[in-house]
């Protein structure tokens, strides 16, 4: 039996949640893998039925005392047996002397674009009034460019590589990116390529309602929706039949609702968090990203596997993996070009009918290639890889 920890720090929460728990059923139905889930905090209500059947959930220190957390964390490994750790997204504090005491195997998933964080550096610069002060006085001009968040994210990434057994990403060309940026042999590395899974829709329906959507958390420094707001105040009155949904709270929630009164939009409502998001897919037309940065967006995938026409600015490689063609299974933007951005959803509104049906279908059979138990047994391949339980 080879046992398997995932670590998050809420659970569930969103995507990368929904991915272990989706991995977790199918390893679990195979009989010879225990899974379980280290994490902080625990939602209750959002826990789907089967969850405590295919799984075990360890509660664990928060961040805020790194030391402690990793204390927990190893003596969880040692009592339990596990095998493989799967850090998801963030490295673990004292991962090196984790290893060394626990002969654990450890795996980094990075569930964004390589180098995500120097969105996130540059963002807590400018978060508090003295970190305000300190970055129009003296940081701004450091880092104008985004060169030195760049570097400062590369460093943090080539440590994380050297310190885990694998380190897995979500598209060829995220491997790529990494390979040149840490000066890696392409031939002798330990980067594996797994996307993220899509469930299939049993029944899609294609008879959509003329809505615009949003889904997703509400924070402005990587998803941008007052750039969603902006366009759609461009083109509303060229569009008056449609509606703009968002889905979806988080920090920037009052901000964006703010910024609506102030633009004066119409057709706009804010439907909060939702436990079941499938009932808006199902009613979409169009499902739209303004993000500053994504890894492999699950908004997408999964308007796409519900028929929906997704659109995005291309600001990443996953966001273009998955729209592309162009045209054929959703619309990629040119980078932040929000004229561009409300040109190609008037375009989209105004397809004819076959027009719009291939979209459509081309999307739900890009879809099916993703499915949950296709990408679980890359995950499977991987654990086996590392496992002295399959040498």
């Amino acid at each position: 039996m080879t046992k398997v920890a995932f670590i998050h720090n809420s659970f569930p929460a969103g995507g990368a949640e929904r991915i272990t728990i989706d991995i977790a059923r199918h390893l679990s139905s195979r009989g010879d893998y225990e899974i379980f889930v280290f994490t902080t905090r625990l939602a209750d209500s959002l826990m789907p039925d089967d969850v405590h059947k295919i799984l075990t959930i360890r509660t664990i220190p928060s961040q805020a005392i790194q030391s402690r957390r990793s204390r927990h964390i190893e003596r969880f490994i040692v009592a339990n047996g596990i095998d493989i750790l799967v850090s998801v997204g963030k490295s673990i504090y004292d991962i090196d002397g984790i290893r060394m005491r626990t002969g654990v195997k450890t795996i980094l998933a990075c569930h964004g674009e390589p180098f995500w964080q120097r969105h996130i550096i540059t963002h807590r610069r400018q978060k508090g009034l003295i970190r305000r002060i300190l970055w129009h006085t003296f940081n701004k001009r450091r880092f104008a460019d985004g060169t030195l968040a760049m570097q400062m994210a590369i460093t943090r990434t080539m440590k994380d590589y050297l310190q885990c057994d694998a380190y897995t990403v979500l598209c060829d060309s995220y491997r790529s990116e990494l390979i040149t940026a840490l000066d890696i042999d392409p031939t002798d590395n330990h980067i594996h390529v797994i996307e993220n899974p899509e469930r299939p829709v049993d029944q899609v329906c294609y008879e959509k309602e003329k809505m615009i959507l949003f889904c997703g958390r509400l924070e402005n420094w990587s998803k941008r929706v007052d750039r969603l707001l902006r366009i759609w105040s461009t083109i509303q009155h060229q569009l008056p039949d449609w509606r703009l949904v968002i889905v979806g709270n988080g920090p920037a929630n009052e901000m964006l609702r703010e910024m609506a009164k102030e633009l004066k939009l119409e057709r706009i409502s804010f439907e909060g968090r939702k436990r079941d998001v499938a009932h808006y897919y199902r009613k979409a037309s169009i499902v739209c990203l303004t993000s500053e940065t994504e890894g492999w967006p699950l908004a997408l995938t999964e308007a796409q596997a519900q028929g929906c026409i997704g659109v995005a600015f291309g600001a990443t490689s996953g966001i273009k993996e998955i729209l592309s063609p162009h045209g054929e299974c959703g619309f990629i933007v040119p980078r932040f070009n929000e004229r561009a951005y409300a040109d190609t959803l008037i375009h989209i509104a105004h397809l004819n009918e076959k027009e719009e049906y291939s979209i459509r279908r081309k999307s739900v059979e890009k879809r099916l290639q993703y499915a949950p138990h296709i990408i679980a047994e890359k995950w499977r391949v991987l654990f086996d890889s590392l496992s002295n339980h399959h040498a």
